[in-house]
């Protein structure tokens, strides 16, 4: 390798090395740029509820989108694709200096949480390293002003940032 390559890559790495900033938890982590499209993909990933239907005697078959179980589940919905979201600029933004610690370091902390019923970890595969490691993002490295700032460069408002931010409890 010639001096001026030797160069250029430990500057490189120097430069690489520059882009990881402490997160507000203490972990070291580059904060990235999510596309757009694949946020919007994720969030629509998440289907409406079927609009109820009232049988009128004059008018026939009527939508009620006013149905207080369907407006739950709307709401419902809505919350599920504001956490689909938010996993997906946590996961696809935050890229951790170092690996994801093993679980036996952190996992019981989360389990505490929802034993007191503060956290549902049910949609995990706790065996699933991609789980786990999203898991480890969402709830221990990545803090509330963290995800502020996430969500500036997923070109989120505020007040989406706030909503997702709303959507997941952190312990």
């Amino acid at each position: 390798m010639t001096t001026k390559n030797a160069v250029t890559k430990l500057a490189h790495e120097v430069r690489d090395e520059d882009e990881y900033q402490p997160l507000s938890t203490g972990y070291w982590a580059k904060i990235v740029p999510v596309g757009a499209t694949l946020i919007q993909e994720a969030s629509r990933s998440v289907q409406d509820p079927p609009i109820p239907v009232v049988h009128d005697e004059v008018q026939g078959d009527i939508e009620n989108p006013m149905d207080p179980n369907y407006t739950r589940a709307m709401e419902a919905a809505d919350a599920k694709r504001e956490t689909v979201a938010t996993d997906t600029i946590i996961f696809f933004g935050v890229k951790l200096r170092d690996p994801v610690p093993p679980k036996e370091e952190w996992l019981k902390q989360l389990q505490w949480r929802e034993k007191k019923g503060a956290l549902d970890l049910s949609s995990y595969d706790l065996d699933d390293e991609l789980d786990l490691e999203l898991m480890f993002k969402k709830y221990i490295a990545v803090g509330t002003m963290d995800l502020i700032r996430i969500g500036a460069m997923a070109g989120l408002q505020q007040g989406d940032v706030e909503a997702a931010m709303a959507s997941f409890k952190s312990p």
